[in-house]
């Protein structure tokens, strides 16, 4: 069902979603362009594909290239991680695509969207996006991936302390889901290499597995060679630790810490099995195979 003229142009290819698709796209000989800071970067992490990759040299404050590489593509990919002009990026992205003759934008949105209308901050910046690119005028279609808490951001956070312990500010047996970034991009690889018209205006929600804070220490454990007991800690105590890295505004922390607490991912979503045509990877699976930076 994939056609063979189509091109995809991909915006955020570098990080572990977009490296995962551009794996698999390769994998199908589907071409694509890359848009990157850093040309350089791009050839090293996918050397020997000159025949299938473009690069096309950008960032986020002129996208002058962007409208220029983007002709001639008829399926664009966005990922955009940059949280500071975050709605109307995306929009103007979206709307040089459809301009420049794309049919299709698969669009790494989040699974807070379904938590409604500014009901977290994280959930309303997705909520914004989503809905500005779906309401431009003569639009093709637009399908939205809507991942759940990233794995990868478990091995971030699994890393145990001096008192060998892994914290989070629910109840150690409370499960919730969590989706592989692998399977993230697996399944925009699928998307974007099948017929335009089969995957429509979809919105595919993504949990992968369901967890909770004892099942995970117990992973770590094995993973580590030693007991690693989880501890249920204050969301002011988690809150203090997100602030203390540098990397997050007050409102993402508060997110992080406390806002995400009702959105539903109890269950594992079956939409990543029936594309896919395989099992999700599981988080014990996924921090096995990270486990050096674990053990970091």
């Amino acid at each position: 069902m994939k056609s063979t003229q189509d091109r995809v142009f991909i915006v955020g290819g570098t990080g572990n979603i977009g490296t995962k698709l551009v794996q698999d796209l390769l994998e199908k000989k589907v071409p694509m362009t890359l848009y990157a800071r850093t040309p350089s970067k791009i050839e090293s992490m996918f050397p020997n594909s000159t025949e299938l990759i473009n690069i096309v040299q950008g960032d986020y404050s002129d996208l002058t290239s962007l409208e220029t590489g983007i002709k001639g593509h008829s399926r664009l990919f966005l990922l955009v991680s940059d949280f500071s002009d975050f709605v109307n990026l995306k929009k103007n992205i979206a709307k040089i695509a459809y301009d420049s003759g794309v049919k299709q934008i698969v669009d790494i949105s989040s699974f807070t969207v379904n938590m409604g209308w500014r009901t977290s901050y994280i959930g309303a910046l997705h909520y914004g996006a989503e809905k500005a690119i779906f309401d431009l005028p003569g639009r093709g279609n637009l399908v939205a991936l809507r991942p759940g808490r990233f794995m990868s951001n478990v091995v971030d956070h699994s890393r145990p302390n001096a008192d060998n312990k892994i914290f989070d500010c629910l109840p150690g047996d409370l499960s919730y889901g969590f989706i592989s970034t692998n399977d993230i991009g697996a399944v925009a690889a699928v998307v974007l290499s099948e017929a335009i018209e089969k995957h429509g205006d979809a919105v595919y929600s993504l949990t992968g597995d369901i967890t909770n804070g004892h099942q995970r220490a117990q992973i770590i454990s094995d993973i580590v060679g030693r007991e690693i007991n989880y501890q249920q800690v204050k969301p002011i105590q988690k809150y203090n630790k997100i602030m203390e890295s540098g990397h997050f505004p007050h409102l993402f922390a508060m997110d992080l810490a406390a806002g995400l607490d009702s959105c539903p991912d109890d269950r594992v979503t079956p939409e990543i099995s029936i594309l896919l045509g395989r099992e999700p990877e599981t988080v014990k699976e996924f921090l096995v195979a990270n486990k050096a930076s674990i053990q970091a």
